[in-house]
């Protein structure tokens, strides 16, 4: 009798225990997002300026991290995938305006109005909100394919998009800045925004 209950009762233990890693496993991160400093607003001027003046040597160097590089997001057939690059090979050095605003610019595709197409609001912006493009991508492809992603990947992921800080050069681009080792880099390039195509 002793012998069945401590069985039983190792039984439901482990139950236990598989039910609190799963759990663990499953849910998500809370990281703490950098404050707004001098120091941001300066690495975001810098960056302004580089692309300003197509100082791809400068970009590439200073604010593309070396070994994690960028996520580049992109639409293909009416979905968004991404890829890793390690470089930034253009830029367009249309910019009007270094004065960067706190406020949330807006795009609108609208196809049936062309005097509503475009920006709401032209400038810099510096938004704290960011999408979570990669991390969506991701766990979609494990539901198609177990494993497309490992867990660490994910991860990543989802610190870069929860710590960043989205930065809009209206009619020109759209990226995330990410405090990693100390330093300000640019973690992904948003190409779907403005991408109109169905």
């Amino acid at each position: 009798m002793n012998l069945s209950i401590f069985i039983l009762f190792s039984f439901f233990l482990t139950a236990c225990s598989v039910n609190n890693n799963q759990l663990d496993v499953n849910q998500k991160k809370i990281y703490e997002k950098e404050p707004i400093t001098p120091v941001l607003i300066n690495e975001i001027n810098q960056i302004v300026l580089a692309i300003k003046q197509n100082n791809l040597a400068l970009l590439n160097a200073k604010y593309i991290h070396p070994l994690n590089g960028y996520y580049d997001v992109t639409k293909f057939e009416n979905r968004n995938i991404f890829e890793i690059k390690k470089g930034i090979n253009e830029v367009d050095n249309n910019i009007d305006s270094f004065e960067i605003k706190f406020d949330k610019a807006t795009f609108n595709c609208s196809p049936y109005d062309d005097s509503l197409y475009g920006w709401d609001k032209e400038g810099v912006f510096l938004n704290p909100q960011t999408t979570p493009y990669i991390t969506k991508i991701m766990e979609e492809a494990n539901l198609k394919q177990a494993n497309s992603y490992k867990i660490e990947e994910i991860e990543k992921a989802d610190f870069i998009e929860q710590t960043s800080y989205e930065v809009i050069i209206s009619y020109n681009m759209i990226f995330y800045i990410t405090k990693l080792e100390n330093n300000w880099y640019i973690t992904l390039i948003d190409n779907t925004t403005t991408d109109c195509s169905r």
